[in-house]
């Protein structure tokens, strides 16, 4: 008596999905005579399912090049070619005689008729539709990867899901049963994210708000057909410092729209391993958001992809394959209905100027630092239910500056400090976490406000724009996330402001005025005026920096950096002769305001004793010292009741 031998599961072919995919592959050809005759050819196959084309493209890949799985289907080795809705602009651009002239036998790979070149009915042998798995192959996976009998109806379940839905729940020792409840949860409807914030929940989110609020309103219409999807915005990108609610935004956007979210990010495609793979999860993630239309799809740290003008070295081809292959997704969804990118980043300017152009993410959305109701807002709904009503101001004044994901630590330590001691939060646990505060001394308080009235001093004198207030802190906090400074001079331009030589040369000089005002009023200057990007001699030097290398304002008309430079002390060291003309630049501009400092010396210190008894002075209250100070000067004997 014979024993019926059990089949073997080829070694090209390690799990079920690829074992389905080829079967239904050959199954697709087989009844192509020319095919099976081995003779030269052009043959187009269509995917039964856009989200599984990664799938069938490499056992293409493995069919057509050198394995004959029976004697009925010749494959010999083939030239492959692909094309994908998020490959536009490259099937466009393909070369189809040029390649049909190049090798005997080419496959051509699409997802839909639409994405395959010019050209291809009357230059194919056959364009055929890859079918889907049917009930055999199903039953035949079954047993031979898993030992299981399948039931007709079951078989037929299976064949309904696209393929990667069976490779990621059928495993080995999972129930059948259990195994098709898996298929069809993954498989069902995504368009809603689970519970949290919308828009309308969210603080301190500015015109981001705003713009997504119109979004859903766009989204909606075009739902309803009232509206073109020509006239729903397609892109955008948003941007702020980090940790300000760039990814929240994108979720809170998602349930407001009331639509599917796709999150990716340059790391997680460039984990999946070399270039090929990362442009594959790319194309994915645009896939994934195409089937789910209408959708968002959210590529955060966008500047990760960089700008192909700036590469260099020996990644210059990865890299800038790495931007066409964005751009083509980019282009691809613009043909697509229902899906809006969002790229979020902290640096737009090192963004490729080709991604930012119109019709990619051409709407720039920046979101700042919570101003101080949002920053109560974003308080109050971190803790939930606790200290509802309680007064939170000292709490909320102490932590400007900071971002939402601050806060929300801030609230989650409350919570934890409450815990640990099995009672209700108070106010006090929020004051627990934040940075210790110490005063300053006397000495030092005044220096600040030397410093500070020596920038509005000058600022009032040259009349550069309008002051809002000036400042010196009653205290430091050490420990904290955001860099501080003893004092600050809040001033408004005008909207567009001359960019004359004379208008930049007093902006230089007000930016110096505080250092000027320490050594013409206390002998000598500190270090207060450096040391960090921000600084009034950072910003001094920039600007002296573009009006000789950029503006065309200085010694000579030469373009050597751009108003985004992000690099001023590598720009200064590669070029001495540019360092010794910014470094003049500065040197007369200090002494013109040590010249404005010293003749009027009366009303800055009187501004600086005004600042240090009331920590704060309006512009008004500055220009009205000014006035006084002035009209004492004109009095007779002004300058022996002075002395």
């Amino acid at each position: 008596m014979s024993r019926k031998r059990k089949p073997k599961v080829p070694k090209q072919l390690r799990k079920p999905a690829e074992f389905l995919a080829f079967c239904s592959i050959v199954h697709s050809v087989r009844q192509e005579q020319i095919f099976r005759n081995g003779e030269p050819q052009v043959l187009a196959l269509l995917v039964p399912n856009s989200q599984d084309f990664d799938l069938y493209h490499e056992v293409v890949h493995r069919a057509f090049h050198g394995w004959q799985p029976s004697r009925r289907t010749k494959i010999d080795d083939a030239w492959i070619e692909v094309f994908q809705a998020t490959r536009r602009k490259f099937n466009r651009s393909y070369n189809l005689l040029e390649a049909v002239a190049g090798h005997e036998k080419l496959i051509l790979l699409a997802d839909s008729c639409e994405s395959l070149p010019d050209g291809v009915d009357g230059i194919a042998d056959a364009v055929i539709q890859i079918q889907k798995p049917d009930t055999r192959h199903v039953r035949a996976a079954a047993k031979l990867f898993f030992g299981q009998t399948l039931t007709g109806e079951q078989a037929t379940q299976i064949a309904e899901f696209p393929l990667r839905i069976a490779a990621a729940a059928w495993r080995k020792g999972r129930n059948i049963t259990k195994t098709i409840e898996a298929m069809t949860r993954v498989a069902g409807p995504k368009r809603s994210l689970v519970s949290g914030p919308k828009l309308d929940d969210l603080c301190g989110m500015g015109e981001a708000s705003d713009w997504g609020k119109e979004l859903a309103t766009d989204l909606d219409d075009w739902r309803a057909g009232n509206v073109p999807w020509d006239d729903v915005d397609r892109g955008a990108l948003v941007s702020g410092p980090p940790g300000c609610g760039k990814t929240t935004y994108a979720q809170a956007l998602a349930r407001t729209c009331d639509v599917h979210l796709v999150a990716a990010s340059v790391a997680q495609w460039q984990a999946r391993g070399h270039l090929g793979d990362l442009l594959k999860a790319m194309r994915a993630a645009f896939a994934e958001a195409m089937e789910n239309a209408p959708s968002i799809l959210l590529i955060d740290e966008i500047d990760s992809v960089g700008d192909r003008a700036r590469f260099s070295g020996d990644n210059t081809h990865y890299s800038t394959e790495v931007v066409n292959g964005l751009l083509e997704c980019l282009d691809g969804v613009g043909g697509r209905e229902g899906v809006v990118v969002i790229g979020a980043t902290n640096y737009p300017e090192k963004l490729d100027a080709a991604l930012v152009r119109p019709g990619r993410l051409d709407r720039h959305i920046r979101i700042p630092l919570p101003d101080r109701d949002a920053r109560d807002g974003i308080l109050r709904w971190h803790l939930r239910d606790n200290l509802v009503g309680v007064d939170l101001s000292e709490v909320v004044d102490r932590t400007e500056g900071w971002t939402g994901a601050r806060l929300e630590q801030l609230s989650r330590d409350a919570r934890r400090y409450a815990r640990r001691a099995r009672r209700s939060m108070t106010v006090a646990d929020l004051v627990a976490g934040l940075p210790k505060r110490f005063a300053l001394p006397e000495k030092l308080l005044w220096r600040y406000a030397v410093h500070e009235s020596g920038h509005a001093v000058v600022r009032h004198v040259l009349e550069i724009g309008q002051l809002e207030h000036v400042s010196i802190a009653k205290s430091l906090e050490l420990g904290g996330d955001t860099l501080q400074s003893g004092g600050g001079m809040c001033f408004s331009e005008s909207t567009f402001p001359e960019m004359t030589k004379s208008n930049l040369l007093n902006k230089i000089a007000m930016q110096l005025g505080g250092l000027a005002a320490e050594e013409v009023i206390l002998g000598s200057r500190s270090a207060g005026g450096g040391g960090r990007e921000g600084a009034d001699l950072h910003l001094a030097t920039v600007h002296a920096l573009l009006m000789e290398a950029s503006f065309g304002l200085g010694e000579h008309l030469t373009y050597l950096v751009g108003m985004t430079e992000d690099d001023v002390p590598a720009q200064l060291r590669r070029v001495p002769d540019l360092r010794r003309r910014v470094d003049n630049v500065l040197s007369r501009e200090f002494k013109r305001a040590k010249g404005i400092v010293g003749k009027h010396r009366s009303v800055l210190e009187k501004i600086a004793e005004e600042l240090l008894r009331r920590r704060q002075l309006s512009g008004d209250e500055v220009a009205e010292i000014f006035a006084r100070q002035s009209f004492q000067g004109r009095m007779p004997g002004a300058e022996k009741k002075m002395a």
